[in-house]
């Protein structure tokens, strides 16, 4: 797992949208999804759900972003 590809899910998470988030973080649409993709293979899960209205997180996201802030806050 790369922390880089947690900052893009977060940002994708944020913006609802990949196209939106792409452009927030300075990149191309295919590489962001591409990067989630990875993300998504290494942790063997899926954390967005994508529909022609947008995206989602599932219910293994919100559980993965929720694992992810209660590590952040106990690093320090």
């Amino acid at each position: 797992m790369n922390l880089l590809h947690l900052k893009y899910a977060a940002e994708v998470s944020k913006t609802k949208s990949i196209s939106k988030a792409a452009e927030n973080l300075f990149m191309g649409q295919p590489n962001l999804s591409r990067a989630i993709r990875e993300l998504e293979e290494s942790l063997g899960i899926v954390i967005f759900e994508r529909s022609t209205k947008g995206i989602s997180v599932t219910e293994a996201g919100a559980e993965f972003f929720a694992v992810c802030a209660q590590d952040f806050e106990s690093s320090g």
